[in-house]
């Protein structure tokens, strides 16, 4: 049977003995005060044994390793977040394409509109401003399977449309329209980069697209080359 913990010199002993459990200090002192604490209020007659005590030191070492491993966790996420973020910075100045309905109206031209229907269909095209409210509507008659562009001018219901924000949708108008797919698609140069949300989120004319919606990427010089 071990033999009791004799409660000051033991206690030095521990304390002078160096442990390979661990070296951060935190972890060292918040056993070494749960230690005083046990010795100050543990009953005389009944002295804790050895074992209970080794078994305790091991609970703490194991505590003390899992924090460094989360530390050192959480500094990997932070480089390589930090990583990530810089290389995001490659895409500014890019030609992009990506899946999405919502673009930037300087105000005056036209704009293209891109999508990518399951199959020939008749279908209606509807513009809505940044309110969500309809600005224009247009019959496109019979659109083709595939990938598509069609032009918006820029007018709207009342007349020209000022500068913003606009959404826009392709919807079938056939007698199958729910087994129709249509998807629409935003093309255009990323000029910017935000990263408030402490993620990159590239925009395009100040239009945020999600990182994950972006299909193809291409050099500016490959755009003026098509």
């Amino acid at each position: 049977m071990s033999a009791p913990i004799d409660s000051v010199s033991s206690f030095q002993q521990l304390q002078s003995t160096p442990t390979t459990y661990g070296s951060s200090d935190l972890g060292q002192d918040a056993f070494l005060k749960l230690l005083v604490t046990q010795l100050q209020n543990q009953d005389p007659l009944s002295p804790q044994a050895n074992e209970e005590f080794v078994a305790q030191l091991a609970q703490f070492s194991s505590l003390e390793q899992l924090n460094n491993a989360n530390a050192a966790l959480g500094s990997m996420y932070l480089a390589m977040s930090s990583m990530n973020n810089a290389s995001m910075t490659q895409l500014l100045g890019m030609e992009v394409r990506a899946t999405g309905d919502t673009f930037h109206y300087s105000g005056e031209g036209e704009v293209e509109l891109h999508y990518d229907a399951s199959t020939s269909t008749t279908a209606t095209l509807t513009i809505t401003d940044s309110d969500g409210k309809v600005v224009y509507t247009e019959d496109l008659g019979q659109i083709s399977e595939g990938e598509g562009s069609l032009t918006w001018d820029g007018k709207g219901i009342p007349g020209d449309l000022p500068e913003g924000d606009y959404s826009f949708s392709i919807v079938s108008t056939a007698e199958n329209a729910e087994d129709v797919e249509i998807t629409t698609y935003i093309e255009g140069r990323i000029d910017g980069m935000s990263y408030e949300t402490g993620a990159p989120v590239p925009s395009i004319q100040g239009v945020p697209i999600e990182l994950g919606d972006i299909l193809e990427v291409r050099s500016p010089d490959e755009e003026d080359d098509e």
